[in-house]
């Protein structure tokens, strides 16, 4: 979610603001704000430092997420399953910083706690993006397989 990862996921988000928000209202759209300004400034910041910044703005991004998720359960335009990883890459950003801030460094690994932290919210994240991205594409095929079976 770092740097030039986190712009590109705000750019896939605001590529996706209509599919998102379209018929979702204003949860939707809220949500999508949030999600946007919990990418890109913590990605900004950590290209202009050159480092690593802390992830202060992770609980925003994950509500943002997660307000898509919920606004977006009637909406056709995204299946069952891509709302269910939306919800789990928000549900991952929180639980993450939570853990983060809630537990000792001494109780988890030699790193403070990192190893943990930062497999959920870089790997799983990553990962999850990806699977939601596949989800996304999948449904954008089977629509036009079905739009060409109507049309023949």
């Amino acid at each position: 979610m770092e740097g030039p990862a986190g712009l590109l996921i705000a750019l896939g988000l605001a590529g996706s603001y209509p599919l998102l928000t379209g018929n979702a209202g204003r949860m939707a759209r809220v949500g999508f704000v949030l999600a946007m300004i919990g990418a890109v400034i913590p990605a900004l910041l950590d290209l202009a430092v050159r480092e690593v910044v802390p992830p202060l703005l992770a609980p925003l991004f994950g509500v943002g997420l997660l307000l898509l998720a919920v606004a977006n359960r009637a909406n056709s335009s995204l299946t069952r399953f891509s709302l269910l990883v939306l919800a789990g890459l928000g549900g991952a950003l929180l639980s993450s910083f939570l853990w983060a801030l809630l537990v000792r460094p001494d109780l988890t690994d030699r790193i403070d706690g990192y190893r943990i932290y930062g497999v959920v919210a870089n790997v799983v994240f990553g990962l999850g993006w990806v699977v939601f991205g596949v989800s996304l594409a999948w449904k954008q095929r089977a629509a036009r397989r079905q739009r060409q079976a109507t049309t023949a």
